[in-house]
């Protein structure tokens, strides 16, 4: 089986002078990207970047971010995304913890390693030019050998890098963009951070794969999405559900006024999608998003349909060639799977090629994550009658106990996105010596909205069961969040526990 880079630059070489990349409005055309990578491939390797070393990357959306993650793949070494707005704790920890042989890095990222003096990591470089390398032959690279390693979001505990191999990402890559009909005729505009699987597998890599082009903005900007998408004649659009919130926030006339005809893809993902966030997009701009379920560890796994009727708060069905199956978790924690009844709550457990071949350096998290070869997700989840999955929460944070009842944050999350002033919430259970666990909704509100904690109050009694209305509003400018776009609610909770953290709001 050929590997992931094989394939990209197969296509890329296929695709010649066709325009594969815009970034700040200069066109690059397939073959300038792929002699640019191949120049790092080579610059990487006379630098003594041996195949199955870790080159550790910390870039912003750049040409220089693309060549530089597509040169990593082309000389065989495994490429560690990292944020480029990332701590200095987290890049040392990340560089540490991965044994990074070379980062390529920003300049404060380069004096920060450099001062750390990592024993494994050799050479930092910043602002890099590995210059013209022709002959330079690639090695062959092992289907099965590792491509990257992508550090989780750290929502469950300290980051783990998920070792993903040139096969899992190809067949998982290739997989999507069948069932979303993906072809060369697209343009994606992508407005994502590319170093997490969304942005850089997704949108990146599958784009590289497939030979479609890409506009890649430095951010997301929500004044400005409608008309890039209708000047660069964009097909496609992926986003997190924070950036569709933003958009739906957005006066009606911000989109009416642009031509988006060529539009025919707009997927949200990372994070729950809120029923409510879904049906003021559908009301506005007459498109149902289509919404789809994954993890660093799997990949992408479930998506609504391509044709057909997509339903708000349905994540859809299992991609073709992986199985995902709904769980009770109490038998998988005693070593056994068992399927729950039809229609009840459990965990959901996922099999296929997609899988990452677990976790770097920690053969035992390996072992606690798979189950009889099912990856574990800790996302709790319903099967719909027609089959298709609905998320309920993350097992550790959204399943709150308090007077005796069992509560759904993102049931009560929902509820308040739908209040016409609210942009974001997240719900938690802040720990209480009466309750167990109190509700609290930490709430970003529509600028100049001027809602107050009672009224959500009275407006989540009038939608949900007393016990699931919160105690507490508490009004965030920012609510914690990763990368990708999910909430931090580990954080949340921490800041909210702090004394006078959630003195705002009811």
């Amino acid at each position: 089986m050929a590997s992931l880079a094989d394939r990209i630059f197969e296509t890329i070489a296929r695709r010649g002078s066709a325009v594969a990349l815009v970034v700040d409005e200069v066109a690059h055309s397939s073959e300038q990207i792929g002699a640019r990578a191949h120049a790092v491939a080579a610059g990487l390797a006379t630098r003594a970047v041996r195949p199955g070393e870790r080159v550790l990357v910390a870039l912003p959306n750049s040409v220089d971010l693309v060549v530089t993650a597509l040169g990593v793949l082309r000389c065989g070494a495994v490429l560690v995304p990292v944020n480029p707005a990332a701590s200095a704790e987290e890049v040392i920890y990340i560089a540490g913890d991965a044994g990074a042989r070379v980062a390529i890095v920003t300049a404060e990222h380069n004096a920060v390693l450099t001062e750390a003096a990592l024993p494994e990591l050799s050479l930092v470089i910043y602002a890099w030019d590995p210059g013209d390398h022709e002959a330079y032959a690639p090695p062959v690279i092992d289907a099965e050998a590792p491509a990257l390693i992508v550090y989780t979001s750290g929502t469950t505990g300290r980051p783990k890098g998920a070792i993903l191999s040139h096969r899992a990402l190809l067949s998982n890559l290739t997989t999507v963009a069948e069932a979303w009909q993906w072809t060369e005729r697209d343009r994606l505009l992508l407005t994502l951070p590319c170093f997490h699987l969304h942005g850089l597998g997704l949108g990146l890599l599958t784009s590289f794969l497939i030979g479609s082009s890409v506009v890649l903005q430095r951010r997301f900007v929500a004044e400005e999405v409608f008309a890039d998408l209708e000047r660069w004649q964009a097909t496609m659009f992926f986003g997190v559900p924070t950036m569709y919130n933003r958009l739906v926030a957005l006066p009606e006339s911000a989109a009416v006024a642009h031509d988006l005809s060529c539009m025919r893809l707009w997927v949200s993902g990372s994070a729950p999608l809120m029923p409510s966030t879904f049906e003021r997009f559908r009301q506005r701009h007459a498109v149902a998003l289509m919404d789809r379920y994954g993890m660093t560890e799997c990949g992408f796994v479930v998506a609504t349909p391509y044709e057909g009727p997509r339903r708000p708060g349905v994540v859809g069905r299992p991609l073709p060639g992986i199985s995902v199956r709904i769980i009770d978790p109490a038998a998988a924690e005693a070593g056994e799977i068992v399927d729950v009844p039809d229609g009840s709550v459990g965990e959901i457990a996922i099999r296929g090629p997609n899988l990452f071949s677990g976790y770097w350096n920690r053969p035992d998290e390996t072992r606690r994550a798979m189950l009889d070869g099912y990856l574990r997700s800790g996302d709790i989840a319903v099967s719909e009658p027609d089959g298709q999955i609905r998320i309920v929460g993350r097992s550790s944070v959204d399943i709150i106990k308090s007077r005796g009842f069992k509560i759904g944050a993102v049931e009560i999350e929902d509820c308040l996105q739908r209040h016409p002033s609210v942009q974001e919430v997240a719900v938690v259970g802040l720990p209480d010596a009466d309750q167990g666990e109190r509700v609290v909704a930490a709430v970003t509100p529509i600028a100049g909205a001027g809602v107050t904690a009672e009224a959500l109050c009275a407006f989540a009694r009038e939608h949900l069961a007393r016990h699931k209305v919160p105690a507490q509003i508490v009004f965030m400018d920012e609510i914690p969040r990763t990368g990708p776009g999910k909430f931090k609610k580990k954080d949340l909770i921490r800041l909210l526990s702090e004394p006078g953290g959630a003195s705002r709001g009811e």
